[in-house]
């Protein structure tokens, strides 16, 4: 549970992939946050959500205040095996439409990343933080926690801050970095099929 001290090498960032990220966190530390807890099933199939409404009700069978306390460019930080469940991709885009930019937890669900990458939504695994989160931070059994603190994220060396202590995660290499410029993996196979 020690942040790691030694630092990582520089990482090659391609054009449009973001170098550093800083946002306010909101923990949420359950493990097994299932996808329905993320986006309700209520709203999955309803073709009149617009991404507004979708941003409005996330974490609905969760924590059904947190949506209007979330700001645009807050860093959720859950606990592990996050995004378990169904392979909603509601549960990707409905974060992202809320103007979160990261998602930082102990562990996902495979599915659940492999659909954030394929929306174009960032992920990191981040156990080490996730667990001084869980015996640091007040309130023990509160569903959510927004404490004003920011964490600042360097993609390029793979590291990130958060109270003065420096953590260490496997750097994104330029598929994933592609990914997330492209907003998703089917704007980047549009743009590599499009004739010149």
């Amino acid at each position: 549970m020690r942040p790691s001290s030694s630092f990582a090498e520089q990482v090659h960032i391609i054009p449009g992939f973001p170098e550093h990220l800083v946002g306010r966190v909101v923990f949420l530390p359950k493990d097994n946050l299932n996808t329905d807890g993320i986006y309700a099933g209520a709203y999955t199939y309803r073709e009149d959500m617009t991404p507004e409404m979708m941003a409005g009700v996330i974490f609905d069978n969760y924590d059904p205040q947190l949506a209007a306390m979330v700001k645009r460019g807050d860093i959720v930080v859950g606990g592990f095996n996050f995004g378990t469940g169904s392979s909603r991709e509601q549960a990707v885009t409905a974060l992202k439409a809320a103007g979160i930019p990261l998602v930082i937890a102990g562990s996902f669900s495979q599915t659940y990343l492999r659909n954030a990458f394929n929306n174009g939504f960032l992920c990191i695994e981040l156990p080490e933080l996730v667990n001084m989160l869980k015996q640091e931070l007040p309130a023990p059994g509160a569903k959510s926690q927004i404490t004003g603190d920011e964490i600042q994220v360097d993609f390029t060396t793979g590291t990130l801050m958060y109270r003065g202590k420096r953590f260490t995660f496997p750097a994104l290499g330029s598929v994933p970095q592609s990914l997330i410029v492209a907003g998703g993996v089917e704007n980047l196979v549009k743009s590599k099929v499009q004739p010149a």
